[in-house]
């Protein structure tokens, strides 16, 4: 049976989009070929047609995962009022629904510290990412009629995120993420 030409990369697509929720969820180590495959309904062998290696689909998905979230955040802040970009994304981002949600979720907040363990060609693909994702909090900023540094308030948001789906109090991780929204919101 010979497949259409647009085959191939749609089935690229979804076994990417698949990768990207899964390592969300369950992390990088805990996600393997073999069953991410089966659950797309492919063989493993089929994985090797479009990738050479885990760490390319891992570059892949996570990179994938990051535009969608800048994409997000373009949304978000084209819709904001003038003087709210800021406060405006990070409602979104530090948000209890966020938080309970990381295989939909913020893939640096989700699995930071195993990217940070991957290769090369992975660090290379998130960096540029956080770059794309770092222009938008600028535009944030420049909406907001701010100064200051973009970095700075990505560093906030993600480790403030991570920080609150690790504690297993819900007060405590509910006031986490409100102080540091109020922090970006508030702060000139």
């Amino acid at each position: 049976m010979r497949y259409p030409d647009s085959h191939k990369a749609q089935t690229r697509q979804r076994i990417v989009a698949m990768a990207a929720l899964r390592f969300r969820a369950e992390g990088l180590a805990n996600v393997g070929i073999a069953n991410l495959m089966a659950d797309l309904g492919l063989t493993h062998g089929g994985f090797y047609a479009h990738f050479d290696s885990k760490e390319q689909l891992v570059a892949a998905a996570c990179g994938e995962a990051l535009r969608q979230q800048n994409q997000q955040w373009r949304q978000r802040l084209e819709a904001a009022a003038p003087g709210d970009g800021l406060a405006a994304l990070a409602s979104d981002y530090l948000s209890p629904a966020h938080r309970d949600l990381p295989d939909s979720g913020c893939a640096l907040a989700a699995l930071g510290d195993e990217l940070a363990r991957q290769g090369a060609a992975v660090r290379r693909q998130i960096g540029e990412e956080v770059r794309a994702l770092l222009a938008t909090l600028d535009q944030a900023r420049q909406k907001d009629g701010r100064s200051g540094e973009a970095l700075t308030d990505l560093a906030l948001m993600m480790g403030s995120l991570a920080l609150a789906r690790l504690i297993d109090e819900p007060e405590l991780s509910q006031r986490l993420l409100r102080q540091a929204r109020e922090r970006l919101a508030n702060e000139k």
